[in-house]
């Protein structure tokens, strides 16, 4: 073999010696993908099939329908005696929860005829006592017309005074067939109890009275715009306070005069904090948040969406807060993917650390502290332990990939350390933004039975109203007979008073007669 050839047969070994190595390189790179994509799809499959909770259960504690196997143990009011095996106990019998006092009684007596009260010998039964119970009943909604009668009047002889007409007052949709006690019950029905419009025309049709979904539609926008000032001074209460949650979730809006050719994803936000929530209908750009919170100073709690770092420039007064519900949530995904039989691994430990921050808030809420107590057992109890999570997730966040769940996980963590320290700064800080979740929740109901909104217009008038019910519930206050309150009395509003006067803080405070009787729990 001459020189040249084995010359040219060491480049060929060379070359193939390459391609290999860039194969194995490809390889590698393939089965980080087919791990990443079996993590994606145990999470798919865990969300669509799984229990919807994230709660953590130790592998090591005995699961209590395990533990339940061994016997089935139902409670029931029967006072029936339960057979287990190793014991024997008697069932508890369940109490009944009294009627409400303030709904109307209606005595219905039950004696019995002379037949059964007299005996052969002549002597009778007398009346030595009675035994009360109640039923809950229920009367189909009463529906009535209002005939509106409008006396006309003149000076007799002297037609040049003209002729005066009574006026009909009070009317928030003035000229319309719709009552304010029928809008109230309307609006009630789809945003408090998400019943859409299509199946409230259907159960009109029952009664037969023909009202139809486009007119009813129309009637929800009247309202929203002219309840829009309201919802101004909720908010304008809500920024009172030094923090401020907030939280977005999309909406199908099938068209308006920016997207003429068909259905567009647009997004209803939801301001949250102790004072109140707003729920505003835009898209998801940054611009949105930053122009509803730019004249807003304190701190935005969020779920680290880009759009609200708009908020946190160098010359703001606002002070970005994290959410350690979703910091949580990424490492719950990690422990749905692995398995429930997967050994304890770093994911776990972070999990467990997290619920010692949950439990400092648990006790702190049971035991009734101040923001200021709270601020004090954040400093002495939770610091230590977020500086144990910080360490742990240094030390492993090099000998992580970088793109499976668990360095996302990390990833996001230490990415958003800065704003998810905050929260130990003041006890008024809440944790999470779990609060304004739940706020997002019934609309995320309702949508489910109304599947998209006519346009965008609709779409403002759905996030002004729900802000009307939800805050209703905030405080307490029976929501058909504030709307109806509210309905009555904003058509003569002019000053930035009356429309105070109109809100559910206002409303709580100063009319009792609102008030539910009793406390919502839900």
């Amino acid at each position: 073999m001459t020189s040249s050839e084995m010359e040219a047969l060491m480049h060929r070994v060379k070359e193939l010696e390459n391609t290999v190595h860039a194969h194995q390189i490809s390889l590698a790179a393939k089965d980080v993908l087919i791990e990443q994509l079996k993590e994606a799809l145990k999470i798919a499959l865990a969300r669509k099939y799984g229990r919807s909770a994230e709660s953590y259960v130790d592998p090591n504690q005995i699961d209590l329908f395990d533990e339940a196997e061994t016997g089935v143990i139902i409670d029931n009011d029967s006072g029936e005696v339960i057979n287990v095996p190793g014991h024997t106990r008697t069932k508890k019998r369940g109490k009944r929860q009294p009627l409400p006092d303030y709904l109307p009684r209606e005595i219905v007596e039950h004696k019995l005829p002379d037949s059964e009260l007299i005996l052969p010998n002549g002597l009778r039964y007398e009346i030595i006592g009675k035994e009360e119970s109640e039923q809950l009943d229920v009367i189909p909604q009463d529906v009535r017309v209002i005939k509106h009668v409008r006396y006309k009047y003149a000076v007799k002889g002297y037609e040049e005074y003209g002729v005066k007409t009574a006026a009909i007052t009070g009317q928030v949709i003035p000229k319309s067939i719709a009552s304010n006690g029928l809008l109230a019950h309307i609006v009630q029905a789809k945003y408090s109890y998400h019943l859409p419009l299509y199946r409230q025309q259907r159960i009109w049709q029952e009664l037969e009275v023909d009202l139809s979904r486009a007119s009813m539609c129309r009637w929800m926008i009247l309202l929203g715009e002219k309840v829009a000032p309201v919802v101004d001074d909720i908010m304008a209460q809500m920024k009172q306070l030094p923090y401020m949650q907030a939280d977005e979730t999309p909406v199908i809006v099938l068209k308006d005069k920016d997207h003429p050719a068909g259905p567009y994803k647009g997004y209803m936000w939801v301001y949250n904090n102790s004072e109140g929530c707003v729920y505003k209908y835009a898209s998801r750009s940054g611009e949105h948040v930053k122009s509803e919170l730019d004249d807003y100073q304190g701190y935005v709690q969020s779920d680290a969406y880009a759009g609200y770092n708009i908020l946190f420039g160098e010359d703001s007064n606002r002070i970005n807060v994290g959410c350690w519900a979703h910091a949580r949530r990424k490492y719950m995904d990690v422990i749905k993917a692995l398995g429930k039989n997967a050994p304890k691994g770093v994911a776990h430990e972070i999990i467990e650390l997290i619920a010692k921050l949950y439990a400092i808030e648990s006790r702190a809420v049971k035991d009734g502290l101040t923001h200021q107590q709270l601020k004090e057992q954040r400093q002495l109890k939770a610091k230590p332990i977020l500086n144990t999570i910080k360490n742990r997730l240094d030390d492993i966040i090099h000998r992580t990939p970088p793109k499976g769940l668990l360095g996302k996980a990390i990833g996001y963590t230490l990415n958003n350390w800065k704003s998810l320290l905050v929260y130990i700064e003041e006890g008024y800080i809440p944790i999470d933004n779990n609060a304004t979740e739940n706020k997002i929740r019934p609309f995320a109901v309702g949508r489910k039975n109304w599947l998209f909104t006519g346009h965008c217009e609709s779409a403002k008038a759905s996030a002004n109203l729900f802000t009307l019910v939800e805050n209703a519930k905030l405080y307490n206050l029976k929501v058909f007979d504030y709307l109806r309150y509210v309905f009555d009395r904003i058509g003569d509003a002019k000053t930035d008073k009356d429309y105070e006067m109109l809100t559910p803080k206002y409303a709580s405070a100063h009319l009792p007669k609102l008030k539910s009787a009793q406390k919502r729990t839900a």
